[in-house]
């Protein structure tokens, strides 16, 4: 007989950033116009996903960041939280911490979502995981105009060199030699925004 095991996806939000560009202001505390502040709002969104487990990547100089969380989302086993102790490196050093995290927890992909992005919807969420199980792809992204957006579902053959990423940036690398191999699913545009500058936080604090 042939088992087959039960795909374990694990999403990753991306929160150990230095917030250099709306200092001193830090944009995943920053609030829309309910007083939600924005890593809630994206957190709420990943967490209604159809993924097994989420892991909020944070800095060790920021425990605000998981005390926000903990209040917002109490007695939530769904998540969890990593520390990325070496943050100050850039997003690579994020991005490596949350897939050793997420490949210790058995993940079978991983949901890479970034947390100054608040308005991808759970729908848009679920629409990528879907794609990435039914085609067993290597990445699956958002259409953006033709070119792969955020948030990437990454299989987990693709951890080993995720791991290897240096510097301020995340898989983008991959994603360009991966070429076709990258599945795309169609997305509002409206929600693959990113609110990182002082400009977009103010029309953060507008929405509902």
């Amino acid at each position: 007989m042939v088992t087959t095991t039960a795909p374990f996806p694990v999403a990753l939000i991306l929160a150990a950033g230095r917030s250099s560009r709306t200092a001193p202001a830090h944009k995943l505390l920053a609030s829309d116009a309910a007083g939600r502040a924005m890593l809630v709002r994206t957190t709420h969104h990943v967490l209604g996903s159809n993924v097994g487990q989420v892991l909020v990547v944070v800095p060790p100089d920021k425990p605000e960041l998981q005390s926000l969380l903990q209040d917002a989302f109490p007695h939530t086993e769904k998540l969890g939280f990593c520390v990325a102790q070496d943050a100050a490196l850039g997003l690579s050093a994020s991005l490596r911490a949350g897939v050793t995290a997420a490949g210790k927890l058995g993940a079978s992909s991983v949901l890479v979502c970034l947390g100054d992005m608040p308005l991808v919807s759970t729908e848009l969420l679920n629409s990528l995981l879907a794609e990435q199980n039914r085609m067993n792809a290597s990445a699956v992204a958002p259409d953006r105009g033709g070119r792969p957006g955020n948030p990437v579902v990454w299989d987990k053959s693709q951890f080993p060199a995720l791991k290897q990423v240096e510097g301020d940036k995340g898989g983008r690398t991959i994603l360009q030699k991966l070429g076709r191999a990258v599945h795309l699913v169609p997305a509002p545009l409206q929600e693959l925004v990113d609110f990182d500058t002082p400009e977009r936080l103010a029309a953060y604090a507008r929405l509902g």
